[in-house]
């Protein structure tokens, strides 16, 4: 009788389960049929709600560097959201801008807007230079992250003298960007003023453009102070002048600190005390920016997130450390910036293409 009892006990419990296991399963049946509710896939575990930053250059580069250090940083101030980082690479931030102007406005993705972006919009669309296949005006610069110096680098030997040289025989090829990049319009400009030009040899993001010069493909290129650090420690690379008014000091070489020669104080002494060059100091970097008609609420989020990203030392100091500057600007205040840097650019343009 004992021994009924306890199979009689097995058999009642076995069957419990077996009921609760199909009623569970009909239930997620039920969840994931037609109109029910689905899964928000915006969140992972945790109910972190992902935000997407896309970057429309390579990684490796500068852009790219400064998204991963802000998406890392965001992440940490604001554990509610999970910073992830998407590249969309080609045309030199074409590609990503494209498609970014189409996303919806309130989706939780935001955009690596770099000034080179803007510069050849506006260009485009005035002087027909090329075909720009996305829109400006869909774009909103919530706050700038990235504000970079432009040097001039070659290897061992060279000079500004000898560049300035090769620009008037018409000979000098660059790398940084493709035409119309801010770092050709900088360089550019200047040998405008000097009576020379440039060609640009384009490249898929810095690590190549940078690599352009090391195989000797091209004569110079024109980074960040980030992008030639190692190879200027190293001996392998030189930085020649800074797009600054300003010499720039930070890069090392093998043989200590090195003072990088500007356009306006401290000038490269290459260069006319006679004329005028500040016409070839482009801001640089970019912002982080959200599309036109997004959520206010969201907006200031993302203004507020920005703020705090700056306030840390593990954001600030490490912009500085790789020789970027800081420097912060937030909301309309960041678009009335990037239109007055835009048209420096125009004039920048005509300067190098005599219009």
């Amino acid at each position: 009788m004992r021994k009924f009892s306890k199979l009689f006990l097995v058999l009642v419990m076995t069957a419990a389960l077996v009921i609760s296991a199909v009623g569970c399963q009909q239930k997620n049946d039920s969840d994931n049929g037609a109109g029910s509710k689905q899964p928000d896939t915006s969140k992972p575990s945790g109910s972190k709600q992902v935000v997407k930053i896309i970057c429309p250059y390579g990684v490796g580069g500068t852009a790219d560097a400064i998204a991963r250090k802000y998406g890392k940083v965001a992440g940490d101030l604001f554990s509610e959201y999970e910073f992830v980082v998407e590249q969309k690479t080609g045309g030199d931030g074409f590609v990503g801008a494209a498609y970014f102007q189409n996303i919806d406005p309130n989706s939780k993705e935001l955009f690596i807007l770099g000034y080179g972006n803007a510069y050849r919009h506006d260009i485009g669309k005035a002087y027909g230079t090329e075909q720009v296949p996305y829109e400006l005006d869909k774009f909103m610069p919530l706050a700038s992250i990235d504000d970079r110096t432009w040097i001039l680098y070659g290897k061992p030997g060279n000079t500004l003298e000898n560049t300035l040289e090769k620009a008037k025989a018409g000979t000098l090829k660059m790398s940084g960007g493709n035409p119309l990049s801010d770092p050709h319009l900088a360089l550019g400009s200047l040998l405008a003023v000097e009576g020379g030009k440039v060609t640009v040899v384009g490249y898929d993001g810095g690590a190549a453009q940078k690599q352009g010069l090391v195989s000797g493909e091209v004569d110079v290129f024109v980074g960040t102070t980030q992008a030639g650090k190692e190879e200027v420690e190293a001996g392998t690379l030189i930085p020649i002048l800074a797009f600054s008014e300003d010499a720039y000091i930070g890069l090392v070489g093998p043989d200590g600190a090195i003072k990088v020669p500007a356009l306006v104080n401290d000038r490269h002494a290459a260069l006319d005390p006679n004329k005028d060059y500040s016409g070839s100091i482009l801001p640089a970097g970019g912002f982080v920016a959200g599309r036109t008609g997004t959520d206010q609420a969201w907006a200031d989020k993302v203004v507020e997130i920005s703020k705090a990203v700056w306030e840390t030392p593990e954001y600030s100091d490490w912009i500085q450390e790789i020789g970027l500057n800081r420097f912060e600007v937030y909301g309309d205040d960041a678009e009335t910036y990037l239109d007055t840097a835009i048209e420096k650019a125009i004039n920048a343009y005509k300067l190098l293409s005599g219009e």
